[in-house]
């Protein structure tokens, strides 16, 4: 856990993070909420209750983290009254004393340790064969891959702490990338369980999102300043989503999903859609809507490049997450991506793909005109994964990696990610001041 935080909020993840989200995915098998206390974590009877604990405390990490990340790109802008948005709407991310990174960093501490604490103490029943179902520490371990993946897309430097009440160094900018081996370990962990079909193709699709993240990662971060290409064609990521659009329907989505009973738990007042749908602090970046004269939302004007038509499925999005209110869903795995991962190994000369052919897979699902050239390749692959991976914690790598700025930044050194934050800094002796 942060250290400024560490008692008390690791009191919480051991507490309110054990409270079940109650959700309709087949991919949860749960209904009622539960409290433990820490030495009831001892009992193996707890394991679900950690499970869904792991899944709480991810979905409300990832629902705070994304406000100001996103706020940093061009899918949200400032349209409210706190300077400190408006400090990363013109790019300036690097700051570690802006008040809404700093907000939302403790969430994130609190899942990477609440899953990796929990995974610790499944696997520990597991071992003793008091494990009923291994069902159990699959879904533990995919939520450990999808938080350790959500901190290396948006962090420049971590501090992965060793307990409650130690301050650990932290992993380094140059090493960020482990974070991805880390939840890597953990979806080849689960997959070696021989988990449900519902689970095993959210985890096969999250191994392809990870290895595909780890090469973005390298090619924004290059060793040495060495040159990269900007499209990527990783082997293992190919393999995956292949094996992975196998398993899936067409609009498969493995999503975190928020919870209006529970809002304490998952929402808190930090969330991105709290922000944008209830405080009206950040609206919707015009380079994808029409604004009002106040900011807010007026109609989605992001047109398809061939069809010319405003693009569906961003309107879907948008209109989808505005009905959602505060309590938007968090897509973390889908077979558009997959498509998108595809598209992007042909179009980097992967001999095995063909990118017509994966590009017209994803705009068949819009009822699209099919693409035969019509405009560059490259263009079309930008927009797509602008449009598909909206709000998904993606666009910042690709504003890097595709030298396209977002409109309003005045002040981004490109290539920043998100700090360490001062809460952090202030109490973990490894940091300073």
């Amino acid at each position: 856990m942060l250290r400024s935080i560490r008692l008390p909020q690791a009191a919480a993840a051991l507490v309110i993070a054990t409270l079940i989200i109650v959700s309709g995915c087949d991919l949860l098998d749960v209904s009622n909420p539960n409290n433990l206390i820490e030495d009831e974590l001892d009992n193996p009877a707890a394991a679900p209750a950690m499970a869904n604990g792991a899944e709480a405390t991810v979905t409300r990490a990832l629902g705070a983290i994304l406000a100001p990340y996103s706020a940093g790109t061009d899918e949200l802008t400032w349209i409210g009254s706190r300077d400190a948005w408006d400090e990363l709407d013109i790019g300036r991310l690097e700051n570690p004393n802006n008040e809404f990174t700093d907000a939302a960093f403790p969430f994130v501490g609190e899942a990477r340790w609440t899953t990796d604490e929990y995974i610790r103490r499944i696997e520990g029943f597991r071992e003793e064969g008091l494990l009923n179902d291994e069902n159990t520490l699959a879904r533990v371990y995919l939520y450990g891959a999808v938080i350790y993946t959500g901190i290396a897309d948006m962090f420049d430097d971590f501090a992965i702490d060793s307990d409650r009440r130690e301050g650990a160094p932290p992993v380094g900018p140059d090493n960020m990338s482990s974070l991805y081996d880390t939840a890597l370990s953990y979806v080849d962990a689960a997959l070696d369980l021989e988990p449900r079909p519902s689970l095993e193709v959210a985890l096969t699709g999250m191994r392809a999102r990870i290895q595909y993240s780890k090469a973005v990662w390298q090619t924004v971060n290059p060793v040495s300043g060495a040159p990269q290409d900007n499209l990527i064609n990783e082997s293992g990521a190919v393999q995956d989503a292949i094996a992975a659009l196998d398993m899936m329907d067409a609009n498969y989505v493995f999503a975190m999903e928020m919870d209006g009973s529970l809002p304490s738990l998952v929402v808190g007042d930090l969330s991105m859609a709290l922000q944008v749908n209830q405080r009206a602090e950040l609206g919707f970046g015009e380079t994808y809507i029409e604004p009002e004269p106040d900011g807010t939302f007026s109609a989605v004007s992001l047109r398809d490049p061939i069809d010319d038509v405003v693009d569906p499925v961003l309107e879907e999005a948008i209109t989808e997450f505005i009905a959602q209110d505060q309590f938007a869903d968090i897509p973390v795995v889908s077979a558009r991506e997959m498509h998108l991962i595809l598209a992007e190994a042909a179009l980097a000369g992967n001999p095995t793909l063909d990118y017509t052919e994966e590009i017209n897979k994803l705009r068949a699902l819009d009822g699209l005109t099919p693409y035969d050239d019509q405009i560059d390749a490259f263009e079309l692959l930008k927009h797509s994964r602008k449009v598909n991976l909206y709000l998904q914690g993606r666009r910042l790598a690709d504003h890097y990696r595709f030298d396209d700025p977002s409109p309003n930044w005045s002040a981004n050194t490109p290539g920043t990610f998100l700090p360490i934050t001062i809460t952090e800094i202030r109490a973990n002796p490894n940091l300073g001041q």
